[in-house]
C-alpha cells in the first residue's frame, strides 16, 4: 500500500506490505514509525485505542477519522493522511480545545 502523510516540510510517502487481513490505520502509523521513519510524529495512547480519547483523529481520504479504529481491509491500495486540524504541533499531531 502506498501511504502519503502530509508533514510539515510537505508530503512524505511510504511502501507499506500489504496484509492479507484487516488493519487499523494506526497499526499502519505504527509500521512506519518502527521500520521505515522514526521521526513520524502522530498520537498514539496506548492505554486507549478504543475510540475513546480521540486524540488520534487524523484525515484519511479528506475524512476525519480515528487511527485507532478505523479498519482498512486486504487490497487498500493508497491512503492518504494528513492532520485533523488547523494548529499542527507536529506532523499528524495537532492541538485540541
Amino acid at each position: 500500500m502506498r501511504v502519503a502523510i502530509k508533514r510539515s516540510g510537505g508530503v512524505a510517502e511510504y511502501d507499506v506490505p500489504d496484509r492479507e487481513y484487516t488493519v487499523t490505520v494506526m497499526q499502519v502509523l505504527d509500521y512506519i514509525y518502527e521500520e521505515l521513519d522514526h521521526s513520524l510524529a502522530y498520537f498514539r495512547h496506548s492505554a486507549c485505542c478504543q475510540g475513546v480519547c480521540a486524540r488520534c483523529v487524523v484525515k484519511a481520504n479528506g475524512k476525519s477519522i480515528l487511527a485507532c479504529v478505523e479498519k482498512l481491509e486486504p487490497g487498500t491500495r493508497a491512503l492518504n493522511l494528513e492532520p485533523a486540524g488547523n494548529r499542527v504541533v507536529r506532523d499528524l499531531v495537532i492541538e485540541k480545545d
